[in-house]
């Protein structure tokens, strides 16, 4: 009699279910859905060139901010897709809000140039995941500190290869319900930009800060304010 050995095939391990970013999503869902109904009801957001932003596949998006949370929910109104806002870091190290940010996608700015973290995930984000990134340096800081911001947001964008998507927000005087005078928002996006790889080489430097200089130009450009309109972007 011969015996037959049945080898039992082991039941292929289901991919476990990643409970901490379900929640993150979900909650982000909630916050952008919560928030879109305020700032189109009671802003009258308006957007221009949303098409600009790529249904699928990665890309940095930047702008000069003025108020970042205001800013961050605006701009995530602008895809059906999450975006990770990299913020600076001292907003990230409040104990209850950082929490919160990081939950939701949200990552650290670096500290310094030893801090690899930032980087990293950012790294994580454009090539592993293939999802967008905002980036949005502050209005209120000098030029030549928004060159320099610009041209390490150029360095992050040849590292992933994505394309740098220029944008911005403005407020200009409407009514609401056609009764009360508010400053109703407005986006308008700009076409993406593709970066070569040469520019992060220390050679091509001024060649980098001249695209930096240009890339705040463009957004200077996308939030000319019509004639009589009175802006308030506080």
């Amino acid at each position: 009699m011969v015996e037959h050995e049945v080898i039992l095939e082991k039941e292929e391990e289901k991919p476990k279910l990643d409970t901490k970013a379900l929640v993150g999503d979900l909650l982000y869902s909630a916050i952008k859905g919560i928030g879109g109904i305020a700032l189109k009801g009671l802003g009258d957001l308006r957007v221009e060139g949303a098409e600009n932003i790529p249904i699928i596949g990665k890309a940095i998006l930047t702008t000069l901010s003025k108020n970042v949370f205001r800013d961050m929910l605006v701009i995530s109104q602008l895809t059906g897709r999450k975006v990770h806002f990299m913020l600076h870091p001292k907003i990230m190290a409040y104990p209850i809000a950082g929490q919160l940010l990081k939950t939701i996608g949200m990552i650290r700015g670096t500290k310094d140039k030893e801090d690899m973290e930032p980087i990293d995930n950012v790294f994580r984000i454009l090539n592993e995941k293939g999802d967008l990134v905002a980036m949005t340096p502050e209005a209120k800081l000098e030029r030549d500190i928004q060159v320099k911001s610009m041209a390490g947001i150029i360095k992050f964008a040849v590292a992933g290869k994505s394309p740098i998507i220029p944008l911005a927000i403005h407020t200009e005087q409407t009514k609401l319900f056609n009764l009360i005078p508010i400053p109703g928002l407005r986006v308008k996006v700009g076409n993406p930009i593709s970066v070569t790889s040469k520019l992060t080489r220390e050679k091509y430097r001024a060649e980098r800060y001249e695209l930096a200089e240009e890339l705040l130009n463009i957004i200077e450009n996308l939030r000319i304010i019509p004639e009589n309109e009175e802006e308030n972007d506080n």
